[in-house]
């Protein structure tokens, strides 16, 4: 294979810095719970909840149901590499659901015994239905764009697992949140970043890439409203509109490594 070198459209270029505070927000909100003076067994309970509802009903659920629906079509080659790929990311996708379930034996001792139902009553929150909401409304407005802006946004930029990952060495139940978010990081970061790259081999018009910045940048401002209130609100209000208007320092995209990604995918 032939070395790729990275060269970003302007489209992409212009995509990224859109993005870029939004990313670092989302992380800001994620970072200002861990030593926040509201935390406590309750507030630890409810965000874990949360997530592992996110895992599942977002996360297993869905892919699922597309293997499922698939299945049945899988008399040819193409077909059956679809399902493959599909049977990966419900494998990984129930690997991180796990993890999450098992952070509950280190919070409380408890371990995890929710039903799907229970999970679904317990974990669900009105702020991440506005972002899965908002998803569908772009899909639906624009079939080719929107399902782009929702695997643009899917992880953010991994923030949970980037600011998770720092609370290693704090106490019992941090650490064990630490190794969980270091395991899925280790799966996740890579897939992001090729994800934000590949969105440049698609035959984007100036328009679609007008079109594809609104959808993220909607996307990611319902994904710092989710985030705060997932975790019991940490950043107030006056904040809260100065991030959702851009005014975080912007994460600086890697574009070095992913180059090292890109070529070792071609390999």
């Amino acid at each position: 294979m032939t070395h790729k070198e990275l060269n970003p459209s302007a489209g992409l270029l212009k995509l990224i810095e859109a993005n870029a505070p939004y990313w670092s927000a989302e992380a800001e909100v994620i970072r200002s719970y861990w030593d926040a003076p509201t935390r406590n067994i309750e507030t630890d309970i409810k965000w874990l909840t949360h997530q592992i509802y996110k895992e599942y009903w977002n996360g297993v659920h869905p892919y699922l149901t597309m293997f499922n629906e698939q299945l049945p079509q899988a008399s040819n080659n193409q077909q059956r590499l679809k399902l493959m790929e599909l049977s990966e990311i419900v494998h990984e996708e129930v690997e991180h659901f796990g993890m999450f379930a098992d952070l509950c034996i280190a919070l409380d001792g408890n371990d995890y015994q929710l039903s799907p139902d229970e999970l679904k009553a317990a974990g669900n929150w009105p702020e991440n239905d506005d972002l899965m909401n908002l998803r569908k409304q772009h899909i639906a407005q624009s079939p080719e764009i929107g399902p782009r802006a929702m695997r643009f946004t899917e992880g953010g930029y991994v923030a949970l697992f980037t600011e998770g990952m720092k609370l290693a060495g704090r106490n019992k139940f941090d650490n064990a949140v630490s190794e969980v978010c270091k395991r899925i990081y280790d799966d996740e970061f890579n897939h992001m970043l090729l994800g934000i790259i590949e969105t440049d081999d698609e035959q984007l018009s100036d328009t679609d890439w007008k079109t594809l910045e609104a959808f993220t940048v909607d996307q990611m401002k319902k994904r710092i409203i989710m985030r705060n209130a997932q975790f019991s609100k940490p950043v107030n209000e006056t904040r809260i509109n100065e991030l959702l208007n851009g005014q975080a320092k912007p994460v600086v995209f890697d574009f070095s490594y992913a180059a090292q990604l890109l070529n070792s995918e071609a390999a």
